[in-house]
């Protein structure tokens, strides 16, 4: 669904289409929002970020047992984006990807493909943009195939460098996690901490598996 807004009076076919509606808004516009009131008559959504006020809420028309009308709106939110939302998950990307993946049951991998084979150019253009920037890619053979394949990546930028040199403490800590999805791997990350006890990111990697040799 496409169009997320809401109107005083918008109808909707039905509660279902109305819940893909308010999930749509949430999703496009970054905001924590959840169903408090969720039956075969009435649903009511609003923002779970404290402070905010926003609220959708349509029930059935007497007239009609399908047709959901918003009968209260208030369309302003005042809290800030959130990049973890309940509402993408495999059911989502289904109902969003299902036509591409009909169509070309390979869409996805090719296009994966497609973009490994640019890492090179991404790695000269982020040099280029980014003086001082320290950008290493490492590529293995694979028996019966004359193509490099990918290994791992490090990208330490060199504003990022020259920030941790110039304004944080002399420390970094070292994580990573999984990498998730058809190309597995793990992310790993070098942070500091700068002048206001905060983290401050100075270089990561995608490599084949957390190592003495990858680190």
């Amino acid at each position: 669904m496409k169009n997320s807004t809401f109107k005083l009076g918008m109808t909707f076919d039905s509660a279902d289409i109305f819940r893909k509606a308010v999930r749509a808004h949430a999703i496009m516009h970054k905001r924590d929002v959840k169903f408090k009131v969720n039956d075969k008559d009435r649903v009511r959504a609003v923002c779970n970020s404290d402070g905010c006020e926003w609220i959708v809420f349509a029930s059935m028309l007497a007239a009609n047992k399908k047709t959901f009308k918003v009968k209260t709106l208030n369309d302003n939110h005042t809290c800030t984006m959130v990049f973890k939302n309940r509402f993408v998950n495999s059911t989502r990307l289904a109902e969003r990807y299902v036509n591409q993946w009909s169509v070309n049951p390979d869409w996805n991998f090719s296009g994966m493909a497609q973009q490994y084979a640019r890492l090179w150019d991404y790695c000269a253009e982020v040099r280029r943009s980014n003086p001082g920037s320290t950008v290493q890619m490492k590529c293995r053979t694979v028996r019966g195939d004359d193509n490099p394949h990918f290994q791992r990546l490090y990208i330490c930028l060199g504003d990022l460098k020259a920030g941790w040199r110039a304004g944080c403490r002399p420390i970094l800590g070292l994580d990573g996690c999984f990498i998730k999805g058809h190309h597995k791997g793990q992310l790993l990350a070098a942070v500091g901490v700068d002048g206001n006890n905060q983290m401050y990111p100075v270089a990561y990697a995608v490599v084949e598996s957390e190592t003495k040799e990858t680190w």
